[in-house]
């Protein structure tokens, strides 16, 4: 087995542990605003870069946590990093009462915010919370790969060389049909 694929398996092995662990240990946080408890937080832990992820949530009336609020239609979630945020579409899950999601790749490395605004039954809402941050393929991969990014660097460095030779034999080949035009010219 090549170790590109022994990577491979070790990581999707990672991958389906970690989304195993997160059915029975995820760490959501409760936000109460406007009468409501949000439970939020990822629906996988943990968050891994350029892994498909997104926004686990469950309202419910504070007067009745286990009762989830169905049919929401009016609140919004964005999710924000560092100066950029994007808006997604809440979506009902698990085809239980209160549970929605909206799913996005985190692309980098870090502390995401996730904000949900507008209201529900009627109550206006504004909650925002930061969840567990987002790791590295490195950090959950096995077996380890410690020299992921000098495997990276070295592909590169590899692809620039190529480049840099096709360039090349593109101007000596343009050069060559120009000296053999010109030696044509010159003949006849």
């Amino acid at each position: 087995m090549s170790r590109k694929s022994q990577y491979l398996m070790g990581l999707l092995a990672a991958l389906a542990a970690a989304a195993a662990g997160s059915i029975s240990a995820q760490a959501h946080d409760e936000v109460e605003s406007g009468g409501y408890i949000f439970e939020i937080g990822w629906q996988f832990e943990p968050p891994v870069v350029g892994e498909r992820n997104g926004l686990e949530l469950f309202v419910a009336p504070h007067d009745e946590p286990e009762s989830g609020v169905e049919g929401i239609t009016t609140l919004q979630f964005s999710v924000e990093y560092g100066s950029d945020s994007k808006t997604y579409e809440l979506a009902p899950a698990h085809d239980e009462p209160g549970h929605y999601s909206a799913e996005f790749i985190p692309a980098r490395e870090g502390q995401y915010t996730f904000r949900l605004t507008g209201t529900v039954e009627g109550q206006a809402v504004n909650v925002e919370m930061q969840p567990e941050e987002v790791v590295g393929v490195g950090e959950v991969a096995f077996p380890p790969v410690a020299d992921l990014n000098s495997q990276v660097s070295a592909a590169l460095g590899q692809a620039a060389t190529a480049r840099t030779i096709a360039i090349l034999g593109v101007v000596l080949g343009a050069a060559g049909i120009a000296l053999g035009a010109f030696g044509l010219k010159k003949k006849g």
